[in-house]
């Protein structure tokens, strides 16, 4: 059947399971409480039985116990009691109901018949985009297409509150069975993804943990997208025991370097070459069979990169919503927050307002789709006027917003001493520290790296490693 005919169909609905919903909103008060938790007006397809759960939802708040003498009274004060159908109409809703017991039931197979209706409304405007594209590339149409269908599951997500009983149910079994696979010499599985730099994965309880807004803040040239792209490495690809079992899909969103460099930065920094020599193809024959190899393993490493520039936060879900039902991706790395565009229809206010959004939506992206992501974001210039020679940064040297700050479930501040006077500090010139600034979960401080640079690479830290030259 054509999609023309499908759309001039009726649309799917059941009249029988709306009446009853109603009818047990009548009868129990404790159904009407549950049929306005699952159900809103829209889900009605018989429109007296919309109003009629309308005017009972605003008699709900009212009235602390309805039934039918009450809400008759209440719509013909209100001069709605035609546009349900009159009182017999009211009568026949108690009568054939009988019994609120089954009113979960009901609401559900009104709600599937709701959805059943967005599905089709929402095929019939991407027909008609799509006929009509009003200069929209495909790309654009695809986007278009998906938010529509995914704007139907974000509307239909009910997030309830869950007892204490339950939560601690869950932590008690957890616990135990921690306890009892330490007793037993075994292994216990975190849910934190280890970046594998080791003082700073015992700083953030074993990784990055899943939900989190983790923001990795620097200066520019000071490393940030090194050091992320190197943890993106080390969880894709785990240099450890039984690594095919540990590595988790990543995605990395880069705004301001091309695709391809990404890529080039990945097999440097895993073949231990020169970056120079990398981006100029300039190996000696022991550098390019390195670097064939590193290619070989990096192959079938689970790393995709988007380099579209300027995403929107609503762009940004819908990939990394892609990405999580296709690939099953465990950590998100977006390059840099202050590249981001607001979103489309948005009111323009200042940057500092514009970045609160952008900060807001993306801590939203990490807790619906359950991973950590790190997200890069530039510092002010404030650290490099202090009297003092320590510029060490601190929160308050976040660019352009408290918003990230507060947002943020960790601040991690990359820092090199040789950034600001290479000669003064000529010692220390491979030497880095990740500053934990906020840890909403663990503990604060300094977590020294080891900062190979012409090979693009950071390690945990290890004393009297020579930088490298070019």
């Amino acid at each position: 059947m054509s999609i023309e005919k499908i759309l001039e169909r009726v649309p799917p609905h059941n009249a029988e399971a709306e009446a009853a919903v109603l009818g047990s909103m009548m009868i129990d008060s404790r159904a009407t409480a549950i049929a306005i938790e699952e159900l809103d007006a829209q889900d009605f397809y018989v429109g007296r039985h919309a109003t009629l759960f309308t005017e009972l939802k605003k008699l709900f708040n009212r009235v602390e116990n309805l039934d039918e003498v009450i809400v008759r009274n209440e719509l013909k004060k209100a001069g709605k009691l035609d546009d349900v159908g009159g009182p017999d109409a009211l009568a026949r809703l108690v009568n054939d109901t009988g019994s609120a017991a089954s009113v979960e039931s009901y609401c559900k197979i009104v709600r599937e018949f709701a959805i059943q209706r967005e599905l089709i409304s929402a095929a019939g405007r991407i027909l008609m985009c799509t006929q009509d594209p009003e200069g929209r590339d495909t790309h654009e149409l695809v986007d278009h297409a998906e938010k529509l269908v995914y704007d139907i599951s974000d509307n239909r997500t009910h997030n309830d509150a869950a007892s204490m009983t339950d939560i601690l149910s869950v932590i008690g079994q957890q616990a135990e069975a921690a306890y009892l696979a330490r007793q037993e010499g075994k292994e216990i599985e975190s849910p934190a993804l280890p970046t594998r730099y080791d003082d700073l994965d015992r700083l953030m309880s074993g990784g990055l943990w899943p939900g989190e807004l983790i923001i990795l803040a620097g200066r520019p040239s000071m490393g940030k997208t090194t050091f992320a792209i190197n943890i993106a490495r080390n969880v894709a690809c785990p240099m450890v025991p039984d690594f095919e079992r540990r590595r988790r899909p990543v995605a990395i969103f880069s705004l301001e370097m091309p695709k391809e460099q990404v890529a080039k930065n990945i097999v440097c920094a895993q073949a231990q070459v020169s970056g120079y020599k990398m981006r100029n193809y300039s190996f000696s024959e022991d550098e390019y069979n390195e670097v064939v190899a590193a290619s070989r393993v990096l192959q079938t490493a689970p790393i995709h990169i988007d380099d579209t520039s300027g995403i929107t936060v609503e762009q940004l879900r819908a990939r990394c919503r892609r990405l999580k039902h296709r690939h099953h991706i465990g950590l998100v790395v977006v390059d840099y927050l202050q590249l981001m565009s607001p979103s489309a229809g948005s009111k323009r206010g200042n940057r500092q307002e514009e970045v609160s959004e952008i900060s807001r939506g993306l801590k939203g992206i990490a807790r619906e789709l359950n991973v950590p992501m790190i997200v890069l974001s530039q510092l002010n210039r404030s650290m490099e006027k202090r009297d003092n020679d320590d510029k060490r940064p601190a929160l308050s040297d976040l660019r352009d917003s408290g918003a990230i700050e507060q947002d943020a479930d960790v601040v991690i501040m990359l820092y090199r001493e040789e950034y600001y006077d290479i000669e003064k500090n000529k010692e220390n010139i491979n030497h880095g520290e990740a500053l934990v600034q906020k840890n909403r979960n663990g503990g604060v401080g300094s977590a020294k790296l080891t900062f190979i640079k012409d090979q693009l690479r950071f390690e945990s830290y290890f004393p009297d490693q020579p930088s490298g030259g070019t």
